[in-house]
């Protein structure tokens, strides 16, 4: 009987250790996979700063197989990020492709933060398309805004920026204001979609992600500011489609 026991424990043993090698294999397997999606021909890299980055060297940062960089101009009716007109002027001396994106404030109307968006970031045919960022903050992500007041906010800048701007703007978000506010509404405009995870974005409501913020804690050289870490993104294409779709 003990000898039975000692078979049966080695056995169990065999098998702890056979399926902690397998879930290992699989987590190494994904690692590889997610990797090479990021790495690979199909997609673009890129990145997105603010202020928290510091003062950027535009030209080395470039030079770290990125082709498009989103740079924080605004937020509510009034922030300017201190960076935005440094950044703007010095990316947009390398090969990079540049945008600028808007921080929503839930509390304001959406023509009013529009304007100074509009009254912040210059109006560049080269450019990519203003974004609008939407994401819950605060005392909202426990009890959100109202569903129709947010998508009147949006709606009020999208109208503005395709007026002003001739271009088709970009929303950024993450799936919980996604789901909240979008998965059945705006189905013409693109998402940036943030998603820290080991797998592609999956939107409900027959959305597709345009560009996809994949990592908040990338480290890349050219920057010195509080923030060591640099949010890390990629366009939905290969390098062909990119240059087609805004050049």
């Amino acid at each position: 009987m003990e000898k039975f026991k000692q078979t049966f424990l080695s056995k169990k043993g065999l098998i702890i250790v056979a399926g902690a090698a397998a879930a290992v294999l699989v987590a190494v397997v994904l690692f590889f996979a997610i990797n090479s999606v990021r790495n690979s021909g199909n997609h673009v890299k890129g990145v997105d700063v603010s202020a928290y980055q510091g003062d950027i060297d535009w030209k080395k940062l470039a030079d770290q197989d990125i082709y498009f960089a989103f740079i924080k101009a605004t937020e509510g009716k009034d922030h300017v990020d201190k960076n935005f007109e440094k950044n703007w002027k010095e990316a947009r001396k390398t090969h990079l492709k540049v945008g600028a994106y808007h921080f929503v404030n839930f509390d304001q109307d959406g023509k009013t933060q529009a304007d100074h968006f509009i009254n912040t970031v210059p109006k560049e045919n080269d450019s990519l398309p203003p974004v609008i960022d939407l994401e819950l903050y605060g005392d909202y992500l426990n009890k959100p805004m109202d569903k129709n007041k947010v998508q009147a906010i949006v709606n009020d800048m999208i109208v503005r920026f395709k007026d002003y701007y001739e271009k088709t703007p970009i929303i950024y978000t993450n799936y919980n204001t996604y789901n909240t506010y979008l998965s059945d509404a705006f189905a013409e405009i693109p998402i940036w979609i943030c998603d820290i995870s080991d797998q592609e974005p999956d939107l409900k409501g027959g959305h597709e992600w345009l560009f996809w913020q994949y990592s908040q804690r990338e480290i890349l050289n050219g920057y010195s500011g509080e923030e060591r870490f640099i949010d890390m993104d990629l366009y939905n294409g290969d390098l062909r489609q990119f240059k087609k779709q805004f050049e």
